[in-house]
């Protein structure tokens, strides 16, 4: 093999250099981005001097298998009452490995039983020791989750419900702290402080830490930043072995792993581009080390998702494990250097987190008190400030908006608590209930106008306006817009800043004259922003305002 030879001291601060060179002087930090949870995304990594391990080893970073692993493909299945006719044997024919149920579905159950496929079942908080006998010989994961119901559902957590439960029956779910808005340290540090509490009743109910430990399994939310959800996974192991050490059990493997794709990330508007979602996310979650992975239908945000849903849902987990042959190699990831680096960062952000959490008293005390919930507030208030900016975007919705698209279903409640595209996406329907009529007037020729006009045009599609384009005349041009703007609800300049600084002051006093209701300016006022305001602009529209606040201001 040949040996990986490690730059030196000289040759990486000369690369620095030639950056910072390319950068016109400016540091190298500029490079530097930072992740949901604040970790340093850096430009460059060497070798970490962080030990993985071997896969099927402590602490188990490269997976909990010393051989390569076919993942399952483990479809959600409807509750009966609004269960599409035909689904159930979809799924059993269209090549799925497991099914996850919910609740009472004894057919679903004995259906799933009689081809042998393995069952997840979410039993709720009257689940039992002992399985059904129909189902007695199918690989079954019976599961209760009171700490995850009180977090999605409101109430108290019952912890008395775990002392009655047999070998893989306790889940342990970032998916309702991720539907809340969590970021990827709390969702990890939350599932252990979860796994903490469910050890602390099993051993206090006569349980040894070993039984304990086997009657957890966890099931992780998995998002759309490609390599972070994979890191996430990885950190995941290597957080539960260090839990696992702490109660004594260093030689427990990690318990297996159910990896969901994020129903927060689904977009009820153009939603075939989820299906993009769908299979980025089945992609990370296989190379990060589930044992069970859950694709979603790309309509499953707009209701009962539809045969042709299910279908692509199945075939993009299919494809990606038997033709793109994910699962035949142990851990893609293990020895690159930015995703080693990741891993041990987000695992460290993680533990140091949960040791604050049991520090205050632990999840439950955090649940009863109100501070859980308060946490996921304040978590989802940042990333929907960061959504409103687009610094998030959410493609198909606040970009690149399908004014022409043709829903297969008619949008309905969702399922999780948020989805990263719903405040965008009720703009855009009280907006289309009542039209509204926007101009985009275009200062000087194609050359100065054609950037700020794409701009706008893409910023109002959001919200789910067609902007008209229409040619300013020149100043003091004698009102040949005021037939137009009379029937206007707003009307943007579009042009370079050369042409503002000469032209947009007057232009916006013209507007107001001829009675323009809103007066907008595509662009960063700068200098010019008293005089433009004096004359008439009320909003201002470029990279990172608050596009959400904007619209909604402009377009109420």
């Amino acid at each position: 093999m040949k040996q990986i030879v490690q730059p030196s001291a000289e040759q990486l601060a000369a690369w620095r250099a030639q950056v910072e060179k390319e950068l016109a002087g400016a540091p190298f930090e500029k490079l530097v981005t930072r992740t949901e949870e604040g970790l340093a995304i850096q430009p460059l990594y060497t070798e970490t001097g962080v030990d993985p391990g071997l896969p099927g080893a402590a602490p188990f970073t490269r997976g909990a298998h010393a051989a390569p692993s076919r993942f399952q493909i483990c479809m959600k299945v409807d509750p009966p009452a609004r269960r599409r006719p035909g689904a159930l044997a979809e799924d059993l024919d269209g090549g799925a490995d497991a099914l996850w149920i919910t609740g009472h579905d004894p057919e679903a159950l004995e259906r799933a039983s009689a081809r042998g496929l393995t069952i997840v079942h979410d039993a709720g908080p009257d689940a039992h020791d002992a399985p059904d006998a129909r189902t007695a010989d199918a690989p079954r994961w019976r599961s209760v989750d009171p700490i995850g119901d009180a977090v999605r559902d409101g109430g108290t957590v019952d912890l008395r419900a775990l002392t009655a439960t047999g070998e893989r029956a306790v889940r342990v779910s970032s998916v309702a702290f991720h539907d809340a808005g969590a970021d990827p340290a709390d969702e990890l540090a939350l599932m252990l402080a979860s796994a903490a509490a469910y050890l602390r009743a099993l051993t206090d109910g006569g349980r040894p830490v070993a039984a304990a430990l086997a009657a957890l399994w966890t099931r992780i939310a998995v998002g759309r930043d490609t390599f972070g959800e994979l890191c996430k996974l990885r950190a995941l192991r290597v957080c539960w072995h260090k839990l696992a050490t702490a109660v004594g059990a260093p030689d427990a493997a990690p318990p297996p792993l159910h990896a969901v794709c994020s129903a927060r990330t689904q977009s009820q508007r153009d939603p075939w581009v989820n299906m993009l979602r769908m299979t980025t996310q089945v992609f990370a979650a296989a190379l990060g080390g589930a044992d069970l992975i859950t694709p979603l239908p790309f309509d499953a945000a707009l209701g009962a998702a539809s045969a042709l849903g299910r279908r692509n849902a199945r075939n993009a987990a299919l494809v990606l494990r038997e033709e793109s042959h994910l699962g035949r190699v142990i851990d893609p990831a293990g020895g690159a250097y930015y995703l080693e680096t990741r891993t041990d960062q987000l695992a460290r952000e993680a533990w140091r987190r949960f040791t604050e959490v049991e520090r205050d008293g632990g999840i439950v005390a955090l649940i009863g008190n109100g501070q859980l919930h308060a946490r996921l507030e304040a978590a989802w208030a940042r990333r929907a400030a960061a959504i409103a900016r687009r610094k998030e975007p959410v493609l198909g919705v606040s970009e690149f908006a399908n004014l022409d698209e043709k829903l297969p279903a008619p949008p309905r409640q969702a399922q999780a608590h948020h989805r990263d595209g719903e405040a965008f996406e009720a703009l855009r329907t009280r907006v289309e209930a009542a039209p509204k009529r926007v101009a985009l007037i275009l200062l000087g020729p194609p050359s100065e106008h054609r950037g700020r006009l794409g701009y706008a045009a893409a910023l109002f599609a959001t919200a789910g306006v067609r902007a008209e384009e229409v040619a300013a005349p020149e100043v003091g041009g004698g009102g040949a817009l005021g037939a137009l703007v009379a029937t206007l609800d707003v009307a943007c300049l579009c042009g370079s800043d050369e042409r503002y600084a000469a032209e947009a002051v007057g232009h916006a006093r013209e507007l107001r004259a001829a009675g323009a209701k809103q007066i907008v300016l595509a662009g960063r006022p700068g200098a010019l922003e008293a005089d433009l305001r004096a004359a008439g602009v009320s909003q201002f529209i470029f990279v990172g305002c608050d596009a959400l606040a904007t619209l909604t201001e402009l377009l109420s």
